[in-house]
């Protein structure tokens, strides 16, 4: 029996053991949680309308259905400025892994960035598994008489308020190269916001709008078929995949590097275990050359990170994004 002459003489003792303890403890209970789980069905919140990341969601959330043994169930939630909405339920949902976010650049590390009421900001999550990235390209509707940027930029100069371009969302990483494109050249491009990727490009191939920037999945397969014109990827260097197509660099437009990504966000707090062992199925399916082999027919790679690199890979996203949307004073009051 520990005496409190014993405690007092001996204090950081006990006291060590006692966190020792209770740090062992805590070990036990996490990893009896992972054993567990998932013990029913899973929702991953896409903040976005269907037809757009969801593509990749699905895979990753089939291929976390087959191997934990739950249902991984995709629910579309569009709306707010960038995904907010979607991305504040998973933010506010109890940490129990039972609520996860497959986001883009977007919701995660621009929206709350530019809007202070958003009701979460990058702290609110957890991070989880970065599925895949792909470059991003600008395009336009064949019927602009242009095949290049600077010809773009020349068109929309010589017809002010003319040319319109397109973004899923305000605030959206597409919103934001709109606004770099406008500032870098003075072109008097002018923004339309869309619920989503896929009516933007919609209305992109109807003509209704001229130009926009999205990632390569979404629009590869216009691309090949000619009901849309690639001008520029917003990569360092040419992309093997697409040798044609010149780099932002190459095509005067300096600083325009890049990347579109999307991956798996939990609320903070989830346990450790939890994360670790989505991360390390999310992780064995990118490995898989059947999984490999799918994303780049959507024209995406797979990436591999451990949570704390992608957490490191977020936080540098949200400065270099959060400096741009200040640039543009882009913010929603």
């Amino acid at each position: 029996m520990i005496t409190r002459r014993d405690a007092l003489l001996h204090g950081t003792a006990f006291v060590g053991a006692t966190l020792v303890g209770a740090a062992l403890g805590t070990l036990t209970v996490s990893s009896a949680v992972a054993q567990n789980y998932p013990s029913r069905p899973v929702k991953m919140i896409v903040p976005f309308a269907p037809g757009g990341i969801d593509v990749v969601a699905r895979l990753v959330a089939d291929r976390l259905s087959t191997t934990l043994g739950q249902p991984f169930v995709v629910e579309n939630r569009p709306g707010g400025a960038g995904g907010s909405v979607g991305a504040k339920a998973v933010a506010l949902a109890e940490p129990d892994g039972y609520t996860l976010l497959f986001s883009s650049p977007g919701p995660a590390t621009i929206s709350p960035a530019i809007n202070r009421n958003a009701g979460y900001d990058i702290t609110s999550f957890a991070a989880v598994a970065l599925a895949s990235s792909s470059p991003i390209v600008l395009m336009t509707n064949p019927a602009v008489p242009v095949k290049t940027v600077a010809e773009l930029v020349a068109y929309a100069k010589a017809h002010p308020g003319g040319v319109h371009y397109a973004s899923p969302g305000y605030g959206t990483q597409p919103h934001l190269l709109g606004e770099m494109l406008k500032a870098a050249t003075g072109a008097p491009v002018v923004h339309v916001p869309y619920r989503g990727s896929t009516p933007a490009i919609t209305d992109l191939i109807a003509g209704q709008v001229q130009c926009y920037f999205d990632n390569v999945t979404n629009v590869l397969q216009y691309i090949r078929a000619g009901q849309l014109r690639a001008l520029a990827l917003t990569t360092e260097a040419r992309d093997p995949q697409y040798p044609d197509w010149p780099t932002a660099a190459e095509s005067g437009l300096n600083g325009f590097v890049a990347t579109y990504w999307n991956g798996v966000l939990a609320p903070a707090g989830t346990p450790a275990s939890v994360i670790a062992r989505l991360n390390a199925t999310v992780n064995e399916g990118l490995r898989s050359e059947e999984m490999r082999a799918t994303l780049r027919k959507l024209g995406a790679d797979t990436k591999i990170m451990s949570p704390a690199e992608f957490s490191a890979f977020m936080l540098a996203e949200q400065r270099k994004w959060s400096d741009v949307a200040r640039a543009a004073s882009i913010k929603v009051e």
